[in-house]
């Protein structure tokens, strides 16, 4: 007589599993485990200080993934008679929210009488409120990754009113910040070898950037692009190292793949990639038919993703390919490569008198490597003091001056590492030329009116910041290094802070 199996209850699977929990927490390196808390603590902090969809267009991205989870369909870019659901419209217009967005002078309805009004008016809302924001929404044409993913918490959250819902989809939404600076750290293992105050410093740095802590905290596809292409960066560098093992193939082509179905920067991911396979391929002699094996797994990989790309925005009648402002891609005509080139030049440099006519108002580098990336809060209205953005600016062309020192000074061990050197160039140089290219489009298309490009789209390069810093600084003398790290720290944790400060000074002083 044979006896039937009883499945194992839950709760004994959890108990057996406990063990490897803890000590697989117990393998997580003090320094990283530390970093990760801080991290924690200031996303907990920025969803604290920042009011309800005053992220860059949080309003729209909420919209598209509430849609898509409560009805199963993607919104229209082009069509419909709401952006918004009735229940987010109504948050929107009752707590002053969306007088609020980009205004220095308003201020949101948070008083008890607020909202004791706003719950009496939640309560009155009909059936379906929450599901029918259509469009049209201009984020639409993102592709449809970041909205699918964060539909599940949203699913299991849906019992919860809507402040307190957003409250919480935003603290789960942080995991893909603690998930950036976890690759980090992994990258700068992979770089400086097991060189804890190395990997502590790039690391560091990432965790401390005040526009990505803040962002955390924001309902955007942004989040899981930084991610998406921080680990593209570690995949490919593995790939140059390691050989071109068709696992390692895959596994880079996928998560290329996922930032190409994440938004439409993330196609900067694809170059990175095709730069990892033709190095690694020639570093390590691959045989040209397993060179064309491993090519052509990548190629359906990142091509599916490139079809189902393409048939999405056909979906959503959008032909567009730069997320919510992706009609500038196609906006405008008269493209002049020389023009193009000037653009570029006088964005970072002063003009010459032979270059062409500036296209757009006076916008560079310090607007978009200093203001916007270092923190530029709300809807990029709240801001530090002008001597700090100052003070920024000076350190950053001391820190690249370090690094340019550093380079020469150990041009032997770039030379040895040329692989990877190419790999990182590849993410920096495409991104840098995609966002220009956007952003000349845009200028175009708007009558030179609109830039299009902030100091948050260099994020998804945040990897090599952290990288760049801590090369820089473990050129220094062994005993000066750590010492200035741990300053650059301090001076992170104190920008951090403030800009928490600051934001809540904003909205609720």
């Amino acid at each position: 007589m044979t006896t039937a199996r009883v499945a194992p209850s839950p709760r004994r699977s959890l108990r057996a599993a406990a063990p490897l929990i803890r000590a697989a927490i117990r393998r997580v390196p003090t320094p990283l485990a530390l970093l990760l808390t801080v991290a924690l603590v200031l996303s907990v902090a920025w969803d604290v200080a920042l009011p309800a969809f005053q992220g860059p267009d949080e309003a729209g991205h909420f919209s598209y993934l509430q849609h898509l989870a409560e009805t199963g369909k993607i919104p229209s870019a082009t069509t419909g008679g709401k952006p918004n659901s009735t229940e987010v419209q109504a948050a929107l217009n009752w707590l002053n929210l969306k007088a609020l967005i980009g205004d220095i002078r308003a201020a949101p309805a948070w008083s008890s009488a607020d909202l004791a009004l706003w719950h009496q008016v939640e309560h009155a809302l009909p059936s379906g409120s929450r599901g029918d924001g259509a469009g049209p929404n201009a984020l639409a044409k993102n592709p449809p990754l970041y909205y699918a993913v964060m539909s599940v918490p949203y699913r299991m959250l849906v019992w919860l009113p809507l402040l307190k819902r957003l409250f919480l989809l935003r603290l789960l939404n942080a995991l893909f910040y603690l998930a950036t600076i976890v690759l980090v750290w992994m990258l700068a293992g992979e770089l400086f070898g097991r060189v804890l105050w190395k990997q502590t410093l790039a690391a560091g740095v990432v965790a401390l950037q005040p526009q990505l802590a803040f962002m955390s905290a924001v309902i955007n596809a942004d989040n899981l692009l930084i991610a998406l292409t921080s680990a593209v960066l570690l995949a490919s560098v593995r790939l140059v190292k390691l050989g071109p093992s068709l696992a390692r193939v895959l596994t880079a082509s996928g998560l290329t793949a996922a930032a190409v179905l994440t938004h439409g920067r993330g196609l900067v991911t694809i170059p990175v990639l095709l730069t990892a396979l033709v190095v690694s391929f020639i570093k390590h002699h691959t045989e040209v038919r397993d060179a064309l094996a491993r090519t052509a797994a990548a190629g359906a990989t990142v091509g599916g993703a490139a079809l189902a790309y393409v048939l999405f925005g056909r979906a959503g009648g959008s032909s567009g390919l730069y997320g919510g402002q992706a009609s500038e891609l196609n906006a405008g005509t008269g493209f002049k490569l020389g023009q193009f080139l000037s653009s570029i030049y006088q964005f970072y440099l002063p003009k010459l008198t032979e270059l062409h006519r500036r296209v757009g108002p006076a916008y560079g580098y310090r607007q978009v490597f200093i203001d916007t990336f270092y923190g530029a809060f709300g809807s990029l209205e709240v801001a530090f003091r002008p001597p700090i953005y100052d003070t920024l600016q000076v350190l950053s062309a001391l820190g690249l001056v370090g690094l340019y020192t550093a380079v020469v000074t150990h041009w032997r061990r770039f030379w040895r590492s040329w692989a990877v050197v190419l790999v990182m160039l590849a993410l920096l140089i495409t991104n840098l030329l995609f966002l220009h290219y956007v952003s000349y489009r845009s200028l175009l298309g708007t009558g030179g009116k609109e830039p299009l490009i902030v100091g948050r789209y260099l994020l998804p390069m945040v990897s090599l910041f952290g990288l760049a810093v801590a090369f820089t600084v473990g050129s220094l003398p062994k005993r000066v290094g750590p010492f200035v790290g741990a300053i650059i720290l301090a001076g992170g944790a104190l920008l951090s802070l403030t800009g928490v400060g600051i934001t809540l000074v904003r909205f609720y002083a």
